[in-house]
């Protein structure tokens, strides 16, 4: 049995009650398995592997047939924040939803970048979205963490609501095309073999922080090397440079390691 995110983000639980530690989040559109259920709670499994709980309200039924009739239509790739869902095609009256960034969402048909699309729940909507105009991974990358700065940080969270620091990074490699674990720890693990100097960091390389035990626990995207853009209170930029206004000592003490993503594109 399957699930479908129907909301614009799920809050993805530890155990199946609201007292529990919120772990990740589901997006919009995310077809996840189904591992139990209790109550109202469901325990799910999304696609890249996360495991918890989350209040059936939340998600639709998506049974063989419609996810085989999801899987065969055109999907866009949602990277404006919050953008709106409305009922009509002149983007007129009330607003219909609302979709986060990262999410892909089936689409019945686009007429100049404005697209008819098919809800999780069955309804259709039409939403407008350009293209973002540029190519290399590397700048999408830094133009989707570039359109959340200011965002708050919100332990478990991968979206422009509240992210965290690896929830900012796999979602922004997401819409780029690229494809990262979800925690800090299970990211350093893909690059692991690509170390770099902070010399010759380039735009999308990461850099990765431990605490005093040499445990992962931050993770942040390399700007112009030696600034970086993370989420640590907010999705913000600073620097490795002590001369700059935005250097943070206690950061640059914990610097693990930057590494490439050039073996992922």
């Amino acid at each position: 049995m399957k699930k479908i995110i129907r909301t614009p983000f799920a809050n993805i639980y530890e155990d199946a009650a609201f007292a529990s530690q919120i772990v990740t989040q589901g997006v919009i559109g995310e077809i996840a398995e189904v591992q139990d259920v209790r109550g109202d709670w469901v325990q799910l499994r999304l696609p890249d592997g996360y495991e918890g709980w989350t209040q059936n309200f939340s998600t639709v039924d998506c049974n063989n047939e419609t996810e085989k009739m999801l899987n065969s239509l055109p999907k866009i790739l949602i990277h404006t924040p919050f953008l709106s869902v409305f009922t009509n095609k002149d983007f007129q009256g009330p607003r219909l939803a609302v979709l986060a960034m990262g999410a892909e969402i089936p689409y019945l048909e686009n007429r100049d970048n404005e697209f008819e699309i098919l809800l999780p729940d069955g309804r259709h909507g039409h939403i407008r979205q350009k293209p973002m105009g540029i190519q290399d991974p590397r700048d999408i990358i830094l133009c989707a963490a570039g359109r959340l700065l200011g965002a708050s940080y919100f332990w478990g969270g991968k979206t422009e609501n509240g992210c965290d620091c690896s929830g900012l990074t796999q979602m922004c490699f997401k819409i780029a095309g690229l494809s990262l674990p979800r925690d800090a720890s299970q990211q350093i693990r893909v690059l692991k073999k690509h170390a770099l100097t902070p010399e010759i960091a380039r735009p999308g390389d990461l850099a990765f922080f431990q605490n005093e035990k040499g445990r992962i626990t931050h993770v942040a995207i390399m700007r112009k090397s030696p600034e970086y853009i993370h989420s640590s209170g907010e999705v913000r930029i600073n620097s490795f440079d002590p001369q700059a206004a935005h250097y943070l000592k206690k950061l640059d003490d914990m610097l693990e390691g930057i590494y490439s993503i050039e073996s992922l594109l």
